[in-house]
């Protein structure tokens, strides 16, 4: 298969998904998520060769999140409606090839990981991010919920309520803080970091790495991670149908109907000029 959104590549035992749509921030289109499905697959079922699967991306961000250029009345069955063709069924089919996935999949993160980026970096089984790294779920400003919400699990409670009530982001030292990410280094060194972390784990017996993710997710779905999924997609289809009786988002889709889609991010984000400044400046104090 030929991919335009995406490079794959693979170097030994090890399997290289590169987001690569760079002047969009590497939005997740669906012709994207759709060749990072396939890639994901071929990697983690059909290729015996290959251990360990890493996600990175082109440019200057991991990922801004799912594209919203392709218009607002697109609610989030449309949006996945293609991932369900030829599969189990299931709503929550992008994140499964992400979970149930052999492989253990490792996202090198640097720049902006944030909304739907942020969402499928969670589902990676390990994460390393560059010093520059920023990460959180703006979108919920705009009425995007942060859907499947697993990061009760992943930072706790606390966290996982303040983030996602505020849409606050926050820098890699937090991340590390919450055990958001395995590891922080510096930028020209986080090719070597994830590389050295993938072929440690290529090492290793590849049934006994495959079993002992297959243990960590039942511990998690026994928990009812699986139930929360699942049921994440109808409350983001409740949300993003609930206009009417949210004026924020009413007006927001009337900016960008009128002006297009930077005017109305850029409307939004005067919104909250004065909790951003704030939120800065109560991280340098830090």
């Amino acid at each position: 298969m030929s991919y335009e959104t995406i490079i794959y590549e693979k170097r030994g035992p090890v399997a290289y998904v590169t987001l690569n749509r760079p002047d969009k921030l590497n939005a997740l289109s669906d012709d994207l998520q759709l060749e990072v499905r396939h890639a994901l697959e071929d990697a983690g079922w059909e290729d015996e060769e290959i251990r360990v699967i890493v996600l990175k991306a082109a440019g200057r961000a991991f990922s801004a999140g799912f594209d919203i250029t392709a218009g607002q009345n697109i609610n989030a069955v449309e949006r996945r409606a293609r991932f369900l063709k030829g599969k189990t069924f299931s709503g929550s089919a992008w994140w499964d090839v992400f979970w149930n996935n052999p492989k253990p999949i490792i996202a090198q993160i640097h720049g902006f990981c944030i909304a739907g980026g942020l969402a499928t970096a969670t589902f990676c089984d390990l994460r390393i991010c560059s010093k520059d790294a920023k990460f959180g779920a703006p979108e919920i400003r705009t009425g995007g919920p942060y859907i499947p919400a697993v990061w009760p699990w992943v930072i706790g409670m606390t966290k996982a309520r303040e983030l996602l009530y505020t849409g606050n982001l926050i820098d890699a030292a937090e991340a590390k803080r919450l055990d958001l990410v395995n590891e922080v280094v510096p930028a020209d060194e986080l090719d070597a970091a994830v590389e050295r972390q993938a072929l440690t784990i290529a090492k290793l017996p590849a049934a006994t790495v495959e079993y002992n993710k297959k243990l960590i997710n039942m511990s998690y779905e026994l928990m009812g991670v699986r139930q929360v999924v699942e049921r994440s997609m109808e409350l983001e289809a409740m949300a993003l149908a609930s206009t009417d009786s949210s004026p924020e988002i009413d007006e927001f889709n009337k900016v960008r109907e009128k002006d297009g889609l930077k005017a109305a991010l850029s409307w939004n984000a005067a919104r909250f000029a004065d909790e951003d400044a704030w939120f800065k400046k109560s991280r340098e104090r830090d």
